[in-house]
């Protein structure tokens, strides 16, 4: 209670980050975004219809209800918004991707990105060029994001579908250190990686990315938190926020 009578008002004096989550959600993205929230930042939640099963036609469907979330977020008025979801945005493919953020920002006059818009800036920001995907979808979804990738500058080294061995269920109960040694193993498996993506909001990331990051010697980028770095940066929030590795870790 202490620390609520503490906090300075109004809630997100410095930032409201509006964020468009997947209905099938439960939870951790959620507690990952609001762990990353430097003071005076808060998150803003809507969510679009999608399922457990991840398809193509799911992902395509997810598009539409993407416009109306930003509109009801946008009534809320957030500083910036984000279609968080890596995959839903990758198959748009990158016209796609920027005729969606060219609509959100016409109907609701606020900045815009995506999952995969924040991905490509954030490896930009970091320098790596030579990436290791690791996806937590089929093989078709994740050569579509290795297609969004390489269209916008990028080199995929090598790519890794999750998808293909576990179900997307299983996935989700994926302890931090569970998928820590799996992204070792395949990382050592690689030659000529300069960094790691892990797309997939619903793993749990927060607790192992800065440990990952210091054991393998590169940096590493995840769906949250390279959404959290480009709403951040996009709102002008400029502080550094430590301990979610190297990307958050930089003045924006």
């Amino acid at each position: 209670m202490d620390n609520f009578n503490n906090t300075k008002w109004p809630l997100g004096w410095r930032a409201k980050l509006g964020i468009i989550l997947p209905s099938q959600e439960e939870g951790q993205t959620s507690y990952e975004y609001r762990s990353m929230c430097p003071e005076g930042v808060i998150t803003l939640e809507t969510r679009v219809m999608g399922c457990s099963n991840i398809t193509m036609d799911m992902l395509t469907r997810m598009r539409q209800d993407a416009v109306y979330g930003a509109e009801l977020l946008a009534v809320a008025k957030p500083d910036v918004i984000t279609y968080e979801p890596t995959a839903a945005s990758f198959i748009l493919g990158v016209k796609g991707v920027q005729d969606y953020i060219n609509e959100v920002q016409n109907k609701t006059g606020i900045k815009t990105t995506t999952g995969a818009s924040a991905v490509s800036e954030a490896l930009k920001c970091l320098g790596v060029q030579k990436v290791l995907l690791c996806s937590r979808t089929t093989e078709e979804i994740t050569i579509k994001e290795a297609d969004y990738l390489q269209e916008v500058g990028f080199t995929i080294s090598h790519h890794y579908s999750f998808g293909e061995e576990e179900s997307n269920a299983s996935l989700k109960r994926i302890t931090p250190w569970e998928l820590y040694n799996k992204l070792v193993k395949v990382y050592k498996q690689c030659t000529g990686v300069e960094g790691i993506l892990v797309t997939g909001g619903a793993y749990r990331t927060v607790e192992m990315l800065d440990t990952l990051e210091k054991d393998i010697g590169v940096p590493v980028v995840t769906t949250v938190a390279a959404n959290m770095w480009r709403c951040l940066q996009l709102a002008g929030v400029k502080e550094p926020v430590n301990g979610f590795g190297q990307l958050l870790g930089r003045a924006r």
